[in-house]
């Protein structure tokens, strides 16, 4: 009974706290309207901004904002990764004029490893898969390219082969714990302002043991959900914008044919996504989700049609909050030799 009552007395206590850490008067209220309007303004100039060659994404597309969350939405294979790693390269030289401004870039399904040989692959103009296999041996070229790497103001958290047995699993309060450390100087003492975190993709980040305890077919939507309410305060707290790679749906809703781009409700597992997020940027390859027409289009039953080629992708952007636009797509081209993204025709509405 007296343990009964500890605990009564210990639960009531962190109510109270939690009450105290969420509660806020119409004071403090309007107070932190006044003081994030003001930081608003002096981040203005400093905002995370899309430009690609020859759209008018750059004017459409507002600059993202320290307590933004950011989606890139597309299906298997069409591009998420690879879009985002090349945007993180772009705001990359952003930072590097900004001292001690960095990009923290998580990644979960590939290895450090696999990371290092995408950036010496691009750099060297090699496969990755010639670094993997041993086939590569210019050892003097690629110190030349190390020593070009560490200049690049990104971070990564992932596995690698050198991690200890013991290492703690990619959860997201883990990944946002060793963030903060970083920020704070725990770990290089010296503090870093993380300008940027980006974690590559929500769908597969470990099952905490509170929603283990779940039916098996609940538990990832539950963690998806828990976890994107764990990304809003990661936004407030370490003062920067969140990007998402995400995966779309294999049978997308929101789409409207000839043109596949996911919709705003086609990330799948769970609706919070598209409820709680602040921008969500869709991509689609026309030449994934429609390989055998390579060479030829696609025509809708309305008469409108797509060219299937394999080099073009499309990017629309299906929210913005704030009143901003949205509903704007436009069709590039990739040039994969040197991982950069163009306009063919333009945009469309």
């Amino acid at each position: 009974q007296a343990y009964s009552r500890t605990n009564e007395k210990n639960q009531k206590t962190v109510e109270a706290s939690m009450s105290e850490i969420l509660l806020h008067s119409p004071k403090d209220t309007s107070l932190i309207g006044y003081e994030a309007a003001k930081k608003a303004a002096d981040n203005k100039s400093l905002g995370i901004e899309l430009d690609i060659s020859g759209t008018d994404i750059k004017d459409y597309f507002a600059p993202l904002l320290p307590w933004e969350i950011c989606a890139i939405m597309a299906q298997t294979s069409h591009g998420k990764t690879y879009f985002k790693d090349w945007w993180l390269g772009e705001i990359a030289k952003q930072f590097k004029k900004q001292e001690r401004k960095i990009i923290v870039d998580v990644h979960l399904e590939e290895t450090i490893e696999a990371v290092a040989f995408a950036e010496y692959g691009t750099r060297l103009g090699v496969r990755p898969a010639d670094l993997a296999r041993g086939v590569y041996t210019d050892w003097g070229k690629m110190k030349g390219v190390m020593t070009e790497l560490d200049g690049v103001p990104i971070w990564h958290i992932g596995i690698s082969a050198n991690d200890p047995e013991d290492a703690p699993p990619l959860t997201l309060s883990n990944i946002y714990r060793a963030i903060r450390a970083l920020k704070s100087g725990e770990i290089t003492g010296e503090p870093w302002s993380i300008g940027l975190v980006s974690v590559d993709y929500l769908q597969v980040l470990p099952i905490d043991n509170e929603n283990a305890k779940a039916k098996r077919e609940n538990q990832r939507r539950l963690q998806v959900s828990s976890d994107v309410n764990r990304l809003r305060a990661m936004t407030a707290h370490l003062e920067c914008p969140i990007l998402i790679p995400l995966q779309a749906k294999q049978t997308l809703e929101g789409n409207s044919p000839p043109y596949f781009i996911p919709g705003t409700y086609d990330g799948s597992e769970t609706m919070s996504i598209a409820t709680r997020f602040d921008r969500i940027i869709s991509l689609w390859m026309p030449s994934q989700s429609h390989s055998e027409l390579i060479g030829s289009q696609i025509v809708g039953k309305d008469g409108r049609r797509v060219d299937v080629l394999t080099d073009n992708a499309w990017i629309k952007i299906p929210k913005q909050r704030g009143g901003l636009p949205s509903g704007k797509s436009w069709e590039l081209q990739i040039d994969f030799k040197s991982h950069q993204y163009k306009s063919i025709y333009g945009g469309i509405k």
